[in-house]
């Protein structure tokens, strides 16, 4: 069942391996030469590629998840996949480690391939992986919820959330308060932890890791993952 899902994943990884190279050229730590200002020297060093990698993992669960659930529902290959005993979830939750693992590796690999073709060796970094994956997490149980929950064009609505959000947060921190407070609150809370996300690069900068923001995070991933999971169990599939 794995290598026939990896092989499905295929042309998606070439995508992934594109974004790679797109965020590549746009990393400036990749690309400083000479020494760095000592107030930029963190940024970038090998802990300010952090930032990068929890792009790449953003982008890649995006494009190894887009419908991966809807599309299988609109085409009709839910009701082939599942005429034999298999349980819906048990698959999906495969099929989203899977994008999970993939994403992941391929984060590490941009780690240490970018760092040796840039600077001719590998310097650390590998704290950024913690930020990696709880992006991949978050933003890939948003997708799974929405693949699970609109029959189509679940990638552009997590597009679409993500500039929100920050589009949202810049509004707040310019002192606005649109709505109401509780309403703020809830909408601030249904969104992508951003503001915690940008809490724990700016704790790696400082060479610690914030675990409270860290396990809000995962939270957030961890409950779209489980309301996906309601509708794939309550939903009646055509």
């Amino acid at each position: 069942m794995i290598p026939i899902l990896l092989r499905d994943l295929g042309p998606r990884m070439l995508l992934v391996m594109f974004a790679g190279l797109i965020l590549y050229a746009l990393e400036p730590a990749f690309h400083q030469h000479g020494a760095a200002p000592a107030e930029m020297a963190a940024e970038l060093g090998p802990l300010g590629i952090s930032a990068t990698l929890a792009n790449l993992t953003r982008l890649s669960m995006l494009i190894l998840l887009a419908g991966f659930i809807a599309n299988d529902r609109r085409r009709g290959y839910y009701r082939i996949f599942f005429s034999h005993p298999t349980n819906p979830l048990a698959f999906y939750a495969l099929r989203w480690v899977i994008a999970l693992g993939v994403a992941l590796l391929a984060t590490a690999l941009f780690l240490v391939v970018g760092q040796l073709a840039a600077w001719g060796e590998v310097r650390g970094g590998g704290a950024g992986l913690l930020l990696a994956l709880l992006t991949a997490v978050a933003y890939g149980g948003l997708i799974a919820f929405l693949s699970a929950a609109l029959p189509r064009g679940d990638a552009w609505v997590t597009v679409l959330i993500f500039l929100f959000t920050f589009a949202w947060l810049q509004v707040l921190a310019l002192g606005a308060e649109p709505l109401t407070a509780p309403i703020r609150q809830v909408i601030t809370f249904l969104l992508p932890p951003e503001t915690a996300l940008r809490v724990i690069y700016a704790s790696l900068m400082l060479g610690h890791i914030e675990w409270g923001a860290a396990m809000f995070v995962a939270g957030y991933g961890f409950f779209w993952l489980v309301a996906a999971g309601l509708l794939l169990r309550i939903r009646e599939w055509p």
